[in-house]
C-alpha cells in the first residue's frame, strides 16, 4: 500500500512499506539503514536483539530541486526518518539517541526542529547540564501527525515509536556537522527505557546513569511566533519564511 505524504510534507513523496518514492521534482536519496546490532547495548534487553533487524531508515538532505540553493544558502538540511513498529524484547523500537555539537565560537549546541508526518511519536529529550556534566532534566513529548517538537541546545533526543503503525518524522537541522552518538552509547542508551508491560507503556530508569531525574510528560505544542503550527509542514514553513529558522544555525538565538 502506498501512502501519499504530500499534504504532510509539502514534497511529492509517497511511502511504500518502509521506502520513500520520489516525485519528479525531488532528487532521489538512498537511506541510511540502522540495524539493531549497531545499537544492541542501548536496549533494555540486549540479549534478545537480532543484530540484522532493520530498525529505522533516515533519508537525509531531501528537497525540491528548485529549493536546493535556498536551503544551502541558509546552511540547513531536511531529513525524513521512517520507524516501522516493533518490539525489541519488551521495549518499543527507537532511534539510537544523539546530542549535537556546539556551534563554532559558542558554547551552545545546535538545536533541531521535528514534526510527525505520520503515526505517533514519543520524543525523549534529556538535558545535559554543561557545567555539571550530568543529565539534570528529562521530558517526554507525545506527538501525533502535524505536531512539532523543538530540541533546544544541550538536549539529546531519542525518538520512540509506541504505536502499531509506521512512524514518519521530518526535521530541519544545520548542515555540515556530525551528531554525537557516543554519550548515549557509553551509558547503554537513554536515561529511560520505554517498555510494554501487560499491554501498557511503562518507563524504566537506566541504571547506568548516576542520577535519574523524574520523567516529565508533555504534549507537543504550537509555536506560532516561529511559524510552527499544525496544518503547515515544516518544509513549507521554511520556504515561506526561511529567516525565521536562523536559530538552527545560530544556537545563541534559539528561543527558550
Amino acid at each position: 500500500m502506498r501512502i501519499d505524504l504530500l499534504a504532510n510534507t509539502a514534497l511529492p513523496l509517497t511511502l511504500e512499506g518502509t521506502e520513500l518514492r520520489f516525485g519528479d521534482d525531488v532528487e532521489p536519496v538512498e537511506p541510511t539503514v540502522c540495524l539493531a546490532g549497531e545499537m544492541r547495548d542501548a536496549f533494555y534487553a540486549p540479549a534478545v536483539v537480532d543484530s540484522k533487524q532493520q530498525l529505522y531508515f533516515i533519508y537525509r538532505d531531501l528537497c525540491l530541486k528548485k529549493d536546493k540553493e535556498l536551503i544551502k544558502r541558509h546552511g540547513l538540511r531536511y531529513d525524513i526518518t521512517i520507524i516501522p513498529p516493533a518490539l525489541i524484547g519488551p521495549e518499543y523500537v527507537k532511534t539510537a539517541g544523539h546530542y549535537n555539537p556546539a556551534a563554532p565560537g559558542t558554547d551552545e549546541t545546535y538545536p533541531e526542529v521535528y514534526e510527525v508526518v505520520q503515526g505517533q511519536a514519543h520524543f525523549l529529550l534529556q538535558y545535559l547540564d554543561p557545567d555539571m556534566g550530568s543529565v539534570e532534566e528529562v521530558a517526554l513529548f507525545e506527538a501525533g501527525p502535524g505536531d512539532k517538537v523543538i530540541v533546544p541546545p544541550y538536549r539529546g533526543v531519542v525518538i520512540i515509536n509506541p504505536a502499531n503503525e509506521t512512524l514518519v518524522t521530518a526535521n530541519w537541522v544545520a548542515d555540515g556537522f556530525s551528531s554525537l552518538y557516543e554519550p548515549y552509547a557509553k551509558l547503554n542508551g537513554a536515561i529511560y527505557y520505554e517498555v510494554r508491560v501487560q499491554g501498557v507503556s511503562t518507563f524504566i530508569a537506566n541504571p547506568h546513569y548516576d542520577y535519574v531525574p523524574q520523567l516529565q510528560r508533555r504534549l507537543a505544542r504550537q509555536y506560532r511566533d516561529l511559524d510552527l503550527v499544525k496544518g503547515v509542514p515544516i518544509y513549507e514553513a521554511f520556504i515561506n519564511n526561511p529567516d525565521i529558522f536562523s536559530y538552527l544555525t545560530d544556537p545563541e538565538s534559539c528561543p527558550d
